[in-house]
């Protein structure tokens, strides 16, 4: 099974609102010693091109000059950046389009651009575009998110303990030096405690320091609290298979999380 950081891929159209995912990418490639790709989707029209050759002209300038500061960036973190301008009819779908041919293992991605902050969503569009249908696991980064070096919140669903989960978790403590809290939010006690025992003895097993929490209630409002008093660096989640979580209602429980965390969120794929 590939490693969830050996294909990162960074979407991005380097403005403010991606500086935060890009350094937590950059940052992620360092710790992990891996290269990282950025995708920049860059709309394409061709009428706008017919009718506009020298502004279409200047636009794909624009775009090259963003991959080579890009590239810079990197370069000062001591990462090796491949990046890639991906003229498309539509943001998310030149993202996707590469995320599948490079075979991305991870998605970075911020969680709200401009359209996103004027309106006010959780989760920008574009970026709930592409979380629907992405081949893989996907980190979304807030505004101020930061980098990790305290700690990640796990949080299992005793209806659906999938293994995914617990695997993403551990392998991300091992390789980013954190310690691991499992939380389950439920009204079944004995589920969620035979999890949570189960899931902290794996990561003590790898001599990773790890913790459990149980709470009833709202499982967002309690996920969130519990990672803002911890603090967390990280709430991994994780994501029903098909992936269509953010196509569901506007309250969904990720949904909840992932817009409003102060912290970064692993969306995690579902295990075939």
């Amino acid at each position: 099974m590939a490693s969830l950081f050996e294909r990162i891929l960074l979407a991005t159209e380097h403005t403010d609102f991606d500086a935060v995912a890009e350094s937590l990418a950059l940052d992620l490639a360092s710790r992990c010693s891996v290269p990282l790709r950025a995708v920049l989707p860059m709309i394409r029209n061709l009428e706008y091109e017919i009718a506009s050759p020298d502004l279409a002209g200047r636009q794909a300038e624009d775009f090259s000059r963003k991959a080579a500061d890009l590239r810079k960036q990197a370069a000062r973190a001591g990462v090796i950046l491949e990046t890639a301008v991906k003229p498309c009819e539509a943001l998310h779908r030149g993202i996707l389009e590469e995320a599948r041919s490079f075979g991305a293992s991870l998605l970075v991605a911020r969680r709200r651009g401009r359209q996103g902050f004027l309106s006010n969503l959780l989760v920008g569009e574009m970026v709930s575009k592409v979380a629907a249908e992405a081949p893989c696991t996907m980190l979304f980064a807030p505004a101020n998110a930061r980098p990790w070096n305290r700690g990640a919140l796990v949080a299992l669903d005793p209806a659906a303990p999938g293994e995914g989960i617990i695997r993403a978790a551990l392998e991300v403590a091992a390789s980013c030096k954190l310690a691991l809290n499992f939380m389950a939010v439920t009204e079944q006690p004995s589920q969620a405690g035979m999890l949570l025992e189960r899931a902290c003895q794996e990561a003590q097993a790898r001599g990773i320091t790890a913790s459990s929490h149980r709470a009833a209630g709202s499982p967002a409002e309690q996920i969130l609290a519990h990672a803002a008093a911890l603090p967390a660096d990280v709430i991994l989640v994780g994501r029903e298979r098909g992936g269509r979580f953010l196509k569901s209602a506007f309250g969904s429980t990720s949904r909840k999380i992932i817009g409003l965390a102060d912290c970064a969120v692993l969306l995690v794929k579902a295990t075939e």
